[in-house]
């Protein structure tokens, strides 16, 4: 029941049209069997029906509204929960006036009539709805069907049929509709509880987007004016000098500046694909997914002298977003090229490896390059942050890995030691 729609839906299908089935059955078959005379069918039927309703708005609604989370891990629901839910644990500072209200209830409940205690017990009902919402009004409604029916007897000694049979249908109708009235309006104040904290966090997450709009605005008309001020400056020497060795050395300038912004276009576009693209799942070898990026990118510097090692990739296939995968490992493994150990005598490699934990799929890059200061480990996943002094990069490629991560409902961290090496890792969610 987690809106006003689904809740009406069950009280319909799951309440009212089962009651009505039930009432008219065994009527039928009271009379047929002789236990009960023709003449007094419908006033019997109407009270049967609405003491069937009125424990379905104070038994079968609390307990099934309260057990949905553990249904739901169960995989007993037929469309799962989503993320957000509202929370059905009661605040403590709202326990002394609940506590007050239910011992008062209980006094009333010896005290009063049956005939005027429905109607306090209704106004109750409507009181928990109001203040407290959906959940709260359920808890009020339970507890009073059980002091209702249950105490009485307990304290009269009278058998619970006998103390339904001496009870008016006019008591049974005015419990029930105040009953209804409050298990849906507590449904619709919950529901705007729910919409009103969903709104704030999207305000939140809005201001946050327009500053993180602004920052990648600035940054992009930055990096897109350098190498282009660049070239405008060397096309603009060129012509001053007639020397073709000059020449030479100003196309290789002016080639570094083309492919940096190519580069930079280019994780621009990945950054707009993950953002705008739906999910698309399939099923892909891991191991010629990573063939394929490292093919790509052995063009860049010191590529040559790396060892890859895909031995350790233990997950055959996976089944995930592969053009999202594909930028978050193109990413991981353009840094650990980049920024290899160039020293003497030093062996660069690259262990790519992967395996299944849970429900999730783990995939790990670990290399044996310059490595990560902890102060600088804290801030690389941030948006345009350069972490090291050598870098010529944008800062917007680990950014982009984590929001395609998140996209992927995983998560992506990295240990690393300066001097040491790094290893990057990527947890997604089991997808087959």
């Amino acid at each position: 029941m987690p809106n006003t729609y689904n809740t009406v839906l069950f009280l319909l299908l799951g309440l009212v049209i089962p009651g009505l089935l039930k009432v008219t059955g065994w009527g039928f078959l009271y009379i047929y069997d002789g236990e009960q005379e023709s003449a007094f069918y419908w006033s019997q039927f109407s009270r049967d029906l609405l003491s069937e309703l009125i424990v379905g708005f104070c038994f079968v609604l609390p307990a099934l509204y309260f057990l949905t989370p553990k249904m739901n891990q169960w995989k007993c629901l037929i469309r799962p929960i989503s993320s957000f839910q509202p929370n059905r644990k009661i605040k403590k500072k709202f326990i002394p006036e609940l506590s007050a209200i239910f011992i008062l209830l209980t006094a009333l409940a010896l005290t009063l009539k049956l005939d005027f205690f429905w109607l306090i017990t209704g106004l109750f009902s409507l009181y928990f709805s109001i203040r407290f919402g959906f959940g709260m009004a359920l808890i009020g409604n339970a507890y009073i069907f059980l002091i209702f029916y249950l105490l009485p007897p307990i304290i009269n000694n009278v058998l619970i049929r006998n103390l339904a049979e001496q009870t008016s249908t006019g008591v049974f109708l005015g419990s029930c509709l105040l009953f209804l009235f409050a298990t849906i309006s507590g449904r619709v104040i919950s529901d705007l509880k729910i919409i009103r904290k969903k709104l704030y966090l999207q305000n939140i997450e809005l201001r946050e987007t327009n500053k993180e709009l602004d920052r990648f605005v600035y940054s992009v008309s930055h990096d897109l004016s350098a190498p282009l001020k660049s070239i405008l400056g060397l096309v603009n020497i060129s012509k001053l000098n007639s020397n073709p060795e000059d020449h030479r050395l100003y196309f290789n300038k002016i080639e570094n500046s083309v492919v940096k912004l190519d580069e930079f276009i280019k994780e621009v576009l990945d950054y707009s694909r993950n953002k705008r693209l739906e999910l698309t799942v399939e099923q892909f070898r891991l191991k010629d997914l990573c063939s394929e990026i490292l093919e790509n990118l052995n063009h860049l510097e010191g590529y040559q002298h790396i060892n890859v090692d895909m031995s350790n990739i233990s997950l055959p296939q996976i089944q995930s977003d592969k053009t999202r995968l594909k930028i978050i490992l193109n990413n991981l493994l353009t840094n650990s090229i980049k920024y290899q150990k160039r020293a003497p005598e030093h062996r660069p490699y690259i262990r790519i490896s992967s395996r299944k934990k849970a429900n999730a799929v783990i995939i790990e890059i670990e290399d044996n390059g310059e490595g990560m200061k902890p102060e600088v480990q804290e801030k690389i996943f941030n948006m345009f942050y350069r972490g090291h002094e050598k870098s010529k990069g944008s800062g917007l490629g680990l950014y982009i890995a984590k929001e395609a991560a998140e996209k992927l409902a995983g998560t992506i961290g990295v240990k690393s030691e300066y001097g040491i090496g790094s290893t990057f890792t990527v947890e997604l969610r089991d997808q087959t």
